[in-house]
């Protein structure tokens, strides 16, 4: 028996205005996307018979042999097989999203569509299939633009959404995880499905976002502390570079420069309202009020500026790089930097990529109210320079102020010390009145830390290695505004 046909799925546009700051998901502008690269299967039960792939016009064709007795029902997953990505529902053992139907003997064209599910109001449950695929369909765009310029082998993903997932923290098996998010530890990704509160599938800009930390995860590296974050913040560089590079790499593959992220607000009726900012263009008045290295929004313009072209670029823009060289950077020396992954770490791999023009990205750098930088430790930036402190020998020590009533991620509650090992053991000791924590990377990679205490000392020791630089994170987590004290020690032996 052969069966062809085609799968589509309802794409809803998540749409935003920065003018009025104001969008919605637009239920009048759908359209019918194909289904690419998905596995379709014949099923007789809980044998499958036969399975393929969708092609990039979303059509399939199956050959398979029917047993005697039992309905055969043609089954499109939520699965792609060139990257590897599968969207699961969390709150129901983990199993993969699907549509289909039953073909009976003769029949050889079934066509499969995934629909959004709305009718004006609020969501049909048992119409709203739509949702896995558009989540599988935006990360095999993600996928797809960095596989047109460069050869890529990408780790497979498991994704996790559920009509029942809620921005509340808890059991990620009920729903409740928190935010749409990349869990680094679990290595998945999860995305809110919860209609009248937050729904991301059609958010294209929140999906790729969240792939591009599987990315960094998987292929480059992030050292972000993560944490919470919006505009106008004054964050630790590591987690101003992770978002401001999450927003911006999803508007160059998309590509779209208009980010969107819907939500409904006090009324969970009717469609729900939108949150956005342009890549391109910062609004007036301004949504970056201290530009810096430790803006993200700083971070996403400057990134999004080094990768777009165009007729109508800004007379500081004269940098149009693509995803190539920005590919380069984040799966090598982004990867493999001794300093912490922030803009820093990012541009000093970028100015050593072939054909880029130092002086037109120091142009962009000065846009942005960043120096020259020359080095991952911020030469060039005195204030991303002042984060790292050399230590030149042994015993060493500092006395510090870091600034309470922050978040622990922000900059004021965050200092680097940059020290050589000499093949010894090393003790590393922070003492304060207040609750601090230390840990030291070698090459992102932690080798040791201490945060057990609310007030006093904290203490680690390992085994160095001879010649082999590594970088010491002091983060503080004091909530009572004002500076308070922190005591640094580093001895060997």
């Amino acid at each position: 028996m052969s069966v062809s046909g085609k799968v589509t799925y309802d794409f809803v546009p998540a749409i935003y205005n920065p003018s009025t700051r104001s969008g919605t998901l637009a239920f009048a502008q759908v359209t019918e996307k194909p289904v690419r690269n998905a596995v379709v299967q014949a099923r007789q039960g809980s044998n499958v018979l036969g399975t393929t792939n969708t092609d990039e016009q979303g059509n399939y064709q199956l050959s398979f042999t029917a047993g005697s007795t039992g309905a055969v029902t043609i089954v499109a997953l939520a699965k792609s097989s060139n990257p590897t990505i599968q969207v699961e529902d969390n709150t129901d053992a983990d199993a993969i999203w699907g549509i289909g139907d039953t073909v009976s003997s003769g029949t050889t064209t079934k066509n499969l569509r995934a629909t959004h599910g709305w009718n004006g109001s609020s969501y049909d449950a048992a119409k709203r299939t739509a949702a896995p695929f558009a989540i599988l369909d935006s990360m095999y765009t993600a996928a797809k633009g960095f596989m047109a310029v460069r050869q890529v082998s990408f780790p497979a993903l498991r994704v996790n959404w559920s009509p029942d997932n809620v921005p509340q923290s808890g059991d990620k098996k009920q729903g409740f995880i928190g935010t749409s998010h990349y869990a680094f530890g679990d290595k998945e990704i999860y995305i809110l499905g919860k209609t009248g509160v937050d729904t991301d599938e059609f958010d294209s800009h929140v999906i790729v976002h969240e792939w591009g930390h599987y990315f960094e995860d998987g292929l480059s590296r992030s050292d972000s502390p993560g944490g919470p974050h919006s505009a106008g913040d004054v964050l630790d560089p590591r987690i101003a570079f992770g978002e401001g590079y999450g927003n911006a790499i999803a508007a160059m593959l998309l590509p779209e420069s208009i980010y969107t992220d819907t939500a409904w607000g006090s009324s969970s009726s009717g469609p729900p309202g939108a949150f956005g900012f342009d890549a391109e263009t910062a609004p007036s008045p301004t949504d970056d009020p201290t530009p810096s290295v430790f803006s993200e929004y700083s971070v996403l313009r400057l990134l999004y500026d080094l990768y777009d072209s165009g007729s109508n670029e800004s007379s500081f823009d004269t940098v149009a790089l693509g995803l190539g060289p920005i590919y380069d950077v984040l799966v090598g020396p982004q990867k493999t930097t001794e300093g912490m992954t922030t803009i820093g770490s990012f541009i000093t791999g970028l100015k050593a990529q072939p054909g880029v023009n130092v002086n037109a990205v120091n142009t962009l750098l000065n846009r942005y109210s960043m120096g020259p930088i020359t080095t991952a430790f911020g030469d060039g930036d005195s204030k991303l320079r002042d984060m790292y402190t050399n230590v030149t020998a042994y015993p060493f020590s500092r006395s510090i102020f870091l600034d309470g009533g922050l978040d622990s991620n922000k900059w004021g509650q965050n200092q680097y010390y940059v020290f050589t090992g000499n093949g010894s053991r090393m003790t590393i000791t922070a003492n304060s009145a207040s609750d601090v924590a230390i840990a030291a990377y070698q090459k992102g990679v932690r080798v040791g830390q201490a945060d057990e205490n609310l007030t006093g000392t904290e203490t680690f020791n390992f085994m160095s290695q001879p010649d082999v630089r590594y970088v010491l994170v002091v983060t503080g987590f004091e909530e009572q505004s004002g500076e308070y004290a922190v005591s640094i020690s580093i001895k060997s032996p």
